[in-house]
């Protein structure tokens, strides 16, 4: 009877931690303020990322950039970056819950490779920042674009 309830014991305690350290690793913030780049692009299912077989420039070295100011008290937060040879700006609110929007972004797309048109961060509709990506969501959560602390 002891070694049983002793055996009980270990499972249970072995489910907390395992639970604790799990919880831990998706644990989901709302704080995107700062340095970002472009890791991958999810779109109809398919992840899309940057590789040798892809045509990347050597300008900015193919990456999509985003550094995001704090957002003031309203929400309001401003975006600038560069995609791949041209920067952009544009303006936008969140919120606490991972909701956001933005208006237009101010760029030129002047020799901008084709992928670049993945970048929809005009479209964006929620975001949160997981195991250090911030994943922005847009087209009902079905398009994803993947950022990593620059």
């Amino acid at each position: 009877m002891k070694t049983i309830v002793n055996n009980f014991i270990f499972i249970v305690f072995a489910i907390m931690i395992f639970n604790s350290c799990s919880k831990k690793d998706d644990a989901i913030s709302y704080d995107l303020t700062g340095n970002w780049k472009v890791i991958y692009f999810m779109e109809n299912g398919n992840k899309i990322t940057k590789s040798d077989k892809n045509t990347w420039l050597d300008m900015n070295n193919g990456d999509i950039t985003a550094n995001f100011a704090a957002p003031d008290s309203n929400g309001i937060v401003r975006v600038s970056g560069i995609k791949v040879t041209n920067h952009y700006s544009g303006g936008g609110t969140i919120e606490e819950n991972g909701k956001m929007s933005f208006g237009p972004t101010f760029s030129t797309k002047i020799n901008e490779p084709e992928w670049t048109k993945l970048f929809q961060i005009s479209a964006a509709e929620n975001f949160e920042v997981r195991n250090s990506q911030l994943l922005i969501y847009y087209n009902n959560k079905k398009n994803i674009i993947a950022l990593e602390r620059n």
